[in-house]
Order: C-alpha cells, then structure tokens, then sequence
C-alpha cells in the first residue's frame, strides 16, 4: 500500500535528537498530542475514517510540518496483510474506542456489556513491518488496538531493529495468553517490565513541554513515556505474578465478576452495597480493579 503523502519525511529529515513513536490506536488522539508536545515525532494509524479526519484538522500544524503522519487503516499481522489488502472494521457507536477488527472481541462486547458494534465498513490493512519498512524503527511502539496486539507483538520477531520500549493493553480475557506476550518479548531481548495501572491516568499532573507550557493528560490516554515514568522496572517473573494477582483480583471484582452482576442487579438489597463501594473507591481514585497497560524495555 502506498503510504506517500502521509506526513513525515521517510528519510528522517528531522530535528536532532527527536524521539519516534508508533501510536497503533490513535483514537482522537490522547497520547498523539502528549508526544508531539513532549517533542516527539509521531506516526499514528486510527481504523475509524471520521477519527481520522478529526485528527487531521486537531493536529493540522503538526502534519504540515512533517512530525506527524496519520493514517487511516487497520494494523493486523503481517501474514494477514499479505493475505488481503483490506479487511472488515467492526466501528462501535458508543464507544468509539472499542472499535475493532476482532471478531471475538465484538461478540464479547455485545454479550458481556450489552453494546453492539455498528455493522462493518473496510478499511486498508497495515502491519508493523511496512511501517517500519516506511518510517525507520521508532523509539517507542504503543498499541491499543482491540484484539489485534497480539498479532503486532509477535511480528516484533520480523523486524531486525527493534523499539527501546513497548506499550500494550493486555487485556482481561486470560491469564495465559497474557503471560505468553511476556514470554514472547523476554525472547526477543525485552528483559524489563512493567504492569502500569490506567485507571485515573487523567488525574496526573500536567507535564512540563519543551517549548513551554503544560500538557494535561487527557481521559483515555496512555500515560508518560516508559522512559519517563517513575515506577521501577521488573524482571519477569515478578510481572507474571502481579498478572496472577491481578487476575484474581478481575474474578473477584472485575467486569464478569459476580461483584459486578450484583452491582448491575434492579434489587437496592442487591446492588446497594457495590454501588457503594465502587462509589467509594471512585471517590478516592482507587481502582478497582482497574485496567492495566504492559510496558516492556530492551536489555535485563
């Protein structure tokens, strides 16, 4: 697919010392303006056409100056890629953010929450091996796709160069799955980890910007830069048994828990005591139990 035209110069006529990121999931943009203000330069792709165009006029300047390209498109692996050059993008009319490629996650979507997705329209396929072919290894790889992060971790095994960092939301279907992501980039090099609670991410505190000013962290967002981030870095066993605990946590009080159907029930008897305490806990920006982005760095 071509891809000319898109933004940033693919012989990486940039400022000196410029950070790359790929935002796979650009949504409206919550983590494209925080790297552009930090300085970064950004190649972000979003599925849904009028996201796209929306981003395209909030981050006007910053396509015409070349640090941001914006595509439309959905990232899949690259055997699927090969495969066909589009495919069916399952959009989600009240919740712009679940859109998604993966069928099991659109049946998951309207049978656990009661919210079904919009009927398909095709979009162009993309894999993170023509990206990269395109625009160089970035610095940072950030994914939050919808059930195709998967397919975009183990394609990280194509690349010859790989990102300093990765960023991915693991999701809440299993704890094995979950577990094999990790596997998978330990043996690719990535010996430092780490789980980075989302929940309440928006209520940090504005950052500091290169050419001045503050950036507020927006609602939905990502979070800082692994680089940037204080909490320590761990090896991977201690990671997986944060996962085991975690996962306990979302069988005991996540969104099919029976914590939660009680919370959901008609009954005051019923529903009064979790609603109370999700209450609570919301008061006090306490998650419960939240939901989590898996951060991954090169080197032990």
């Amino acid at each position: 697919m071509a891809l000319a035209g898109d933004g940033i110069d693919p012989l990486g006529n940039q400022p000196a010392g410029a950070a790359q990121v790929f935002d796979l999931g650009f949504h409206r943009g919550e983590d494209t303006g925080y790297y552009l203000a930090i300085g970064c330069r950004v190649v972000a792709v979003e599925a849904s056409a009028e996201l796209v165009a929306a981003g395209r006029q909030r981050f006007a300047v910053a396509i015409a100056a070349g640090r941001l390209a914006l595509l439309h498109g959905a990232v899949v692996g690259a055997e699927q890629r090969a495969a066909s050059p589009d495919l069916l993008f399952y959009p989600h009319p009240q919740r712009s953010e679940w859109g998604s490629v993966d069928l099991r996650w659109v049946r998951r979507n309207a049978e656990a929450h009661g919210l079904p997705h919009a009927e398909p329209v095709r979009v162009p396929a993309l894999d993170l091996p023509e990206l990269v072919g395109r625009y160089g290894c970035p610095d940072h790889l950030k994914i939050d796709i919808e059930g195709a992060d998967e397919a975009v971790l183990a394609d990280l095994a194509r690349l010859a160069q790989r990102p300093t960092t990765v960023s991915w939301e693991t999701g809440k279907e299993g704890l094995g799955a979950v577990l094999a992501q990790h596997r998978r980039l330990a043996a690719l090099g990535y010996g430092r980890f780490r789980v980075v609670q989302q929940a309440y991410l928006h209520c940090l505190p504005p950052v500091s910007c290169p050419g001045g000013g503050l950036w507020p962290f927006e609602a939905g967002c990502s979070g800082p830069l692994p680089q940037l981030v204080s909490q320590p870095w761990r090896p991977l066993a201690w990671v997986a048994w944060q996962y085991r605990l975690l996962f306990l946590a979302y069988g005991l009080v996540g969104p099919r828990s029976w914590f939660r159907a009680a919370a959901r029930h008609p009954s005051p008897w019923i529903s009064g005591l979790p609603r109370r305490l999700q209450r609570w806990c919301d008061r006090r920006r306490l998650p419960l139990p939240g939901w989590v982005d898996s951060h991954a760095a090169l080197g032990s």
